[in-house]
């Protein structure tokens, strides 16, 4: 597993990847631009909250 951010602040150095917060809304967004095969996976969305409340995505980059 590897972080990518934690609230707003990004901890990976793929310019590719972005965390979209409108101010005053409760979405957030993971934008991953120019989406390569490799970037295929589960992701996983945390809140931290007690108990942990979770959400799992599966993207599945098809190559050209």
């Amino acid at each position: 597993m590897h972080i990518l951010s934690a609230g707003i602040l990004q901890y990976t150095t793929d310019l590719r990847f972005q965390v979209i917060h409108p101010d005053k809304s409760e979405n957030w967004t993971l934008q991953i631009k120019s989406p390569q095969e490799r970037d295929s996976g589960i992701y996983e969305c945390q809140v931290s909250t007690e108990p942990k409340m979770s959400l799992k995505y599966s993207l599945n980059v098809i190559g050209e």
